[in-house]
């Protein structure tokens, strides 16, 4: 599961750090023992981090009070698990799940998280009632939320946040684990949805922009229809 959550699907490559540490080194499986998040690194690297990046974490009671303003008012509750929202410059996503206090560290109970996905998944818990139907209708929650990142260790925890999560409302439905090919295919998604990219260009990190010398942009999937496409494209009003 590691190295599909480590994957960069525009690249085919790895994500990569994209920080003043490693530059354009990829993040192995070795490397993520070294990934720490934010509320535990220290007080003179965040500073450092914020100059760098403008990297500031929002804490989870004014992500529930955004949320709330944009969540999707759907009576139909298939609608509202389909709806799908982006997170830009998502850090460890903490408008998408809420794990933990982003700038605390402190750890939130399943009932008090405030995540869009968070949402999403407790009204799947609240409409089925096979492991089947709770399956499907969870993953379809998950392909529904997106972010994008500049900085590769941000976007690892984000990703193994929304990873983490699925694990952790399947096992308040069902007492269980979640089996080894349904955790294939949330990671396969999750690597996807959840993608690094220089939100000024649209390319990944250090790429050159697109023009006649090769420069590529960020690729993502529509799961309605299966096809990939760039990013920017969503920008053009496509």
């Amino acid at each position: 599961m590691l190295e599909i959550i480590l994957k960069d699907r525009t690249t085919g490559r790895n994500i990569i750090w994209a920080n003043a540490e490693h530059g354009k080194q990829e993040i192995t499986a070795d490397d993520v023992k070294l990934i720490r998040p934010r509320w535990q690194k220290l007080r003179e690297h965040q500073r450092q981090r914020t100059k760098d990046r403008a990297e500031i974490f929002t804490p989870p009671e004014v992500c529930r009070i955004q949320n709330e303003l944009i969540d999707a008012d759907e009576r139909d509750w298939q609608a509202y698990v389909d709806a799908r929202f982006l997170e830009i410059t998502c850090g460890e996503a903490p408008y998408l799940v809420s794990r933990y206090n982003a700038v605390t560290g402190k750890a939130i109970a399943l009932p008090e998280r405030v995540g869009l996905l968070d949402r999403k998944l407790r009204v799947v818990g609240m409409q089925t009632k096979t492991l089947l139907d709770w399956t499907t209708w969870a993953i379809r929650a998950v392909k529904s939320v997106y972010g994008y990142e500049f900085q590769g260790d941000n976007l690892f925890l984000a990703r193994r946040n929304v990873f983490e999560t699925f694990k952790d409302y399947y096992a308040e439905k069902f007492y269980r684990k979640p089996p080894e090919d349904i955790l294939h295919e949330v990671a396969e998604v999750i690597s996807w949805n959840l993608f690094q990219m220089d939100g000024l260009t649209g390319s990944p990190p250090f790429a050159e922009s697109p023009n006649l010398f090769g420069g590529v942009y960020c690729r993502i999937r529509d799961w309605s229809t299966g096809k990939t496409f760039e990013f920017i494209e969503l920008e053009r009003g496509g």
